[in-house]
Order: C-alpha cells, then structure tokens, then sequence
C-alpha cells in the first residue's frame, strides 16, 4: 500500500509535466533562486536535494514575531511543535528527525549568517535567534551529514535583515497580544561608501495562557559588513541574549486535560520548574577571490551560554552549566571545467570544540539543596569534507560529496562520593552523497539522491545516565542511516510545485524515554532498526492582482522494524510524534491602497506519543487570519495590524512529551486569540 501510494505520486507529477503544451502555454521565467544550504551560493534547480526557500514578505513584519515556524510556513516534510514553552524551545523535525528531542533542536543543522547554531555535539538551542530578525530562510529536507555532520533530517540555513540602501533607517515596532503578550522591536541600519551595519533589539514577555508559563527574555545583534578590496570582504555579527524567566507549565495527563486544560501540572508548580539562560556570540567571517572563479572563506565563532533550570523531582533536579564554545571553518570553492564542462569543486574543514562545567543540585520544592553532580564536561569535533558539482552532459548535473566526522567526548568528574566517574570516548565515521539533477527543461527537473548519514549522540544524551551517576550511558550508541530520495520541481505558467519520495533506513536510532523516579528529564536509549516512507508535495501560486497563495501536503509512514523495550517487541509500531497526514495552506494579498491581509490554515492528523503506540494525540486544525493597513508619507511608513490565532477556537495540544512518564504526554494549545500592533519606518534623510 505504501509503495503505491508513492507510485501515484510520482506519476501525477510527471504526467503534470507531460501534460505541457509548448504551443499554447507560455513558459513565465522567474528570476532565478540562489541559496546557500550547500555552502556555496546556488540555484536551487541545480542541487539534487528537496529544499525550500522563503524571502522575508510584508506580511511576515506584521505577525507576533514568536517563533520560528511564522517564517517557514507551507514547508512540506517539516513539523513544528511547542509554541508557547519557551523554557523547552520549539521543536523542530524533518522526515521524523528532531520529533522526540525533549528540549531544542535534535537532528538538524542550523546557521544564521553562515555561523553554526548547531553546537558541536550535534545539538541546537533556538532561544537566541529572533524571527523578526529573519531575511531569508532555506530549508534543506534529508540527510546533510556530507556537508555538516551529525544531522540526520536536514538543515536550515536563515539569513538576518541586511542594510538598508539608505544612510540610515530607524523602524520601531511594538505586538501586543492576550494572555500578556508584549514584544517591542526596533531595527535600524545603513550604509555608506564601503561599509553597511544594522542593529536590532527586542523585549519580549508573556504571562501565557497556562498556569506556570511565564516568560521573558532580551534579545540584541549587531551585523556590520566591510567591503575591504574589489575582492574580498569581512562580516562581524554579535549577539546577545537574556532569558531571567521562562516557567515550564510541563506535560498533563488526558484526565488533567479533560479537567483543566489551563492548569499547570502539579509537580511543575511545586518544584517551580523553568529556567533562566544568558548567552553571548561573536563571530567573523572573511572571504577572499583569489580570482573570478575562486572564493576563499574562514569563519570564526565563539559563544558563552550560563544556564540555570529547575526539574520537578528533587534528586539532581537543579542543573546549572557554564558554557563556551569555540569554533573555526575554512572552505574553498573553485569554478572551472572539467572534460570541457562545468565543474565546482568545495574543499573544506570545520573544528568545534564545547566545554561545559555542569551542576547538579537536589530540587527541594523550588529552593537549591546540597550537590549531586559537579563535572566537566568537553567535545572536540573535526570534520573534513569535499564536494564536487559538474554538469557532465547538457541536462544533466552530477554532484559527489562525502565527509568524516570525528568527535571525541571527555568528562572529568569532580564529585567523588559516589565514586569516579571520568572517562572519555571517541566515534568517528565517514558519510556521503551521491545526487543527479536532470533538466526536462529551463525551468523543470527530476533529481534523486542517495545519501549515509553517521549521528552521534549529544553530550546531554550521553551523560544523562539511567545508573543515576555521573559518567557515561555505557549502552547508547550513534545512528545511522541510508537515505533514497526521488523529486520533481519546477515552474509551470508562474505555478511553483515540487513533489518528493524517500525511503531512509536507519540503525540504533537514538530515542528518548523517562524514568519514574525522575520525571521531566530525559534518559536515551538505541532502537534495533527503523524505516522511513514518505512523500512531500507543494504548489505555489503566481501572484494575481495582489492575491497569492499556496499549498503543501505530508505523507509519512514511519515505523520500527526492530525494537525490544523491557522483553516487549515494539516492530512495526508507528514512530511518536508525527502525524501520517499533515498539510498546509496559505493565501496572502496585498492591495495597492495598502491593505493587506494573510490567512494561514494546517491540519494536524492524529499520531502516537509513546513507543509502545497506547497513547494517541487528536487531529487537529488551526487557522490564523492576520489584517492591516500600510501608509506612506514622505519619509515615514506606518502600519496598523491585528490578527487571530486559532481562527476555529481549536482544543488542542501545541506539544507533546513523547514516553513521559505516568502519562504525562500533553501541553495544551490556547483556544482562540487576538493580537495586534504597529509598526514605522523612518528615513530622516
């Protein structure tokens, strides 16, 4: 059944491109999309991979300015959850990986302005980004461990707002919501002869919906750009950013839902659970053509995060870290040909290296007890790649790539009572791709890729240790897996579509699960083997008279192939998490007057929360409708805006906590929501 369905789909969009008559449809010719997913700029009709690239619209300026997922709305293959818990950060998944991360993002790659988010040990904290901040984004569906390392679903690269073409700008803007929302905004930037700058700054804070969901935090980066020479050039971003207070209202169980959906869980409120996080980041990046055809590029990063949380159980359940970590890349590209034909060639190596010095302190109902845990903990990772792109015959590209990884983890422990429990441990393994892009013409292809994939666990995953000791989990293991991907894009009479199959196959897939006497903090564990199905679909409208739209659709069957759990064999158990069927529609319009307005539709299917497939989360759908008015005066734009969120007044759960314990799986969604704001825009001269 499942290979059928992948059957249809492939038919339907070829025979939709089949279907073209050259004779009485005109092709429409857009301006190319550059992106830089694959760490060189290029079109995305020429990388054998399904990616998606979205472009900063009028529209985006006028939403809360919350969460990621306002920016990456309509992308197939991609799952967001958990909205509203700033203490646990959203999460993100591609292709199923990332959906049972308990906290931040787990198996994805992510850069803003070309610096890695993504930490070392493979893990990606998103409190420090701010969407409003957001240019451009690309996502990248499918394996990306050739190009980045140690990220199984893909990558998502996002670039910040640049200079304006003015001298200066200055544009305040201020969203107010229910439930205590409050965000105040302010960009401003220019530029001049050989250099340009921006500046950005916001305050966000809500009081939530939940009980125990409070949450604040600050946010600043400055972003400057030197033009040294005719040929090279030097970017230096800083970042900031302060949380002192993001409660954590934790998961219900169904009757707890039932009774309260506001409510907070018990032992939430009565361990007062949350945390408060300062980070700091600085990096720079230079970028040298030594000629035309070659493009020299080192980027250096550093970054500092002090982290402070409360879990709801008392052994260990105060944590607190001191972080820094430091990384370089150097990477060359050279154009030139090769049998007479087009060819690029990427050299590269990235280091990263993360010390943290961990804390564990006894929970005692909200107030610090005595010492459980003092380590330190490091990562050094180093990973060689290369990458080749060679148009071998007139419509048809060829691209190789492959890269080894290798991660040594070192932990010193300083705590004694309970015995030494220092050690270290080394993974290392080799991955690569192979892709094809075949041109039916200028603006349509078939692409298909084959992809290994090598994951390591993170330094959280390998040192939470169900022993309830320091050191390591002796038994957790990396994954791997083997990824198959077939695709068809292209531009038909100004429609944009693309459609996408794979089939991944993976080995020891990392999982998490809880313990009893520790609920709320997650423990990790292998599964035997697991595979993947899915299909991926979107259509993009031209725009009409101001009017424009589109709509994406999510096919995935995802299940164990072998997994024993406690002598229970869990084969052929769905994956939590992720829904079968999932879609998305989006239709925005903008009238010459200035009006404007966006409505935003998904629907969610059911899907499993725990491995053992007894616990279920309901479909669900979720509308938005977003309206405003723009004027221009001068020097000065205004705009008026407000919206609604959960059009349908929906009851359901904006996250799930997967194999919590006693049941404890649910964080309900706030029902229907107003939200507004204003925004300016100031040229003084």
């Amino acid at each position: 059944m499942n290979c059928f369905l992948i059957l249809i789909g492939i038919i339907l969009t070829i025979s939709f491109v089949q279907a073209q008559d050259p004779a009485t449809s005109a092709p429409i010719t857009l301006n190319p999309i550059n992106v830089t997913a694959t760490r060189s700029e290029k079109q995305v009709s020429e990388i054998p991979n399904a990616i998606t690239h979205h472009e900063r619209g009028k529209q985006q300026d006028y939403l809360p300015g919350a969460t990621l997922d306002e920016f990456a709305r309509g992308t197939p293959g991609v799952f967001f959850q958990n909205q509203f818990n700033f203490a646990q950060d959203m999460r993100i998944s591609i292709r199923g990986f990332g959906a049972r991360s308990p906290f931040g993002v787990r198996g994805i790659h992510m850069r803003v302005d070309g610096i890695p988010q993504t930490l070392p040990d493979g893990q990606t904290q998103l409190d420090s980004i701010d969407p409003s901040l957001i240019e451009s984004m690309d996502i990248m569906r499918g394996p990306s461990a050739s190009l980045y390392g140690n990220a199984s679903g893909g990558m998502i690269n996002m670039t910040t707002r640049g200079a304006p073409r003015e001298k200066l700008v200055l544009s305040p803007r201020q969203v107010f919501g229910q439930y205590g929302y409050f965000k105040s905004e302010l960009f401003t930037g220019g530029r001049q002869d050989n250099f340009d700058y921006t500046l950005f700054g916001s305050h966000m804070q809500q009081r939530g919906w939940r009980a125990h969901s409070n949450a604040q935090n600050f946010f600043s980066q400055a972003k400057m750009n030197f033009n040294i020479s005719d040929d090279s050039d030097l970017m230096v971003v800083f970042r900031e950013f302060y949380s002192p207070e993001s409660k954590d209202p934790g998961g219900l169980t169904r009757d707890q839902v039932r009774s309260n959906r506001q409510q907070a869980a018990p032992r939430n409120v009565q361990f007062n659970a949350g945390e408060e996080v300062s980070q700091e980041q600085m990096a720079i990046r230079y970028r040298k053509r030594p000629s035309a055809n070659q493009e020299l590029t080192v980027t250096a990063h550093m970054l500092h995060r002090d982290f402070q949380n409360r879990l709801p159980f008392t052994g260990g359940g105060q944590v607190q870290f001191d972080r820094w970590v430091g990384g370089l890349a150097v990477q060359f590209v050279h154009n030139h040909t090769l049998l007479n034909r087009p060819n690029r060639l990427l050299l590269g190596v990235d280091y990263g290296i993360q010390n943290d010095d961990r804390q564990r302190f006894n929970n005692n109902s909200g107030v610090r007890g005595v010492l459980s845990l003092n380590q330190i903990e490091r990562v050094q990772s180093v990973g060689p790649f290369v990458r080749n792109e060679w148009r071998m015959l007139d419509k048809l590209d060829l691209v190789v790539g492959g890269r080894w990884d290798w991660l040594r983890y070192h932990v010193k422990d300083t705590f004694r009572t309970d015995g030494n429990q220092s050690g270290a441990r080394t993974v290392s393994q080799a991955s690569g791709t192979l892709g094809l892009v075949y041109h039916l013409n200028e603006q349509q292809q078939i692409y298909t890729n084959v992809a290994s994939v090598f994951e390591a666990p993170t330094t959280t995953e390998l040192l939470n240790n169900p022993a309830g000791t320091g050191g390591f989990n002796p038994g957790l293991k990396p994954q791997t897996s083997l990824s198959k991907e077939l695709g068809l894009r292209g531009n038909y009479v100004g429609f944009q579509y693309e459609t996408a199959v794979f089939h991944i196959h993976s080995r020891d897939e990392i999982t998490p699960f809880e313990l009893s006497s520790s609920p709320g903090r997650a423990f990790f564990r292998n599964t035997g083997k697991s595979r993947r199905i899915g299909v991926e679909t979107r259509l993009a409208t031209p725009e009409w008279k101001g009017l424009r739209g589109g709509v994406s659709y999510t096919y995935s069957n995802f299940e164990f192939e072998k997994f024993v759990v406690n002598d229970t064999n869990l084969k052929g158990n769905a994956f939590p998490g992720i829904p079968t069927h999932r879609w998305e529609g989006l239709l925005r319009y903008a009238h010459p007057s200035g009006i404007f307005s966006q409505f935003h539709v998904q629907g969610v299917g059911t899907f499993y929360v725990n491995d053992a497939n007894t616990a279920r989360n309901n479909a669900y759908n979720l509308g938005q409708l977003l309206f405003g008015w723009e004027k221009k005066h001068n020097g000065i734009t205004g705009s008026l805006f407000v919206g609604i969120n959960n059009l349908f007044n929906e009851q359901y759960n904006a996250n799930t906590r997967i194999n919590a314990a006693f049941g404890r799986y649910f964080e309900p969604g706030a029902p229907i929501n107003v939200f507004g704001g204003l925004s300016i825009r100031i040229v003084p001269f």
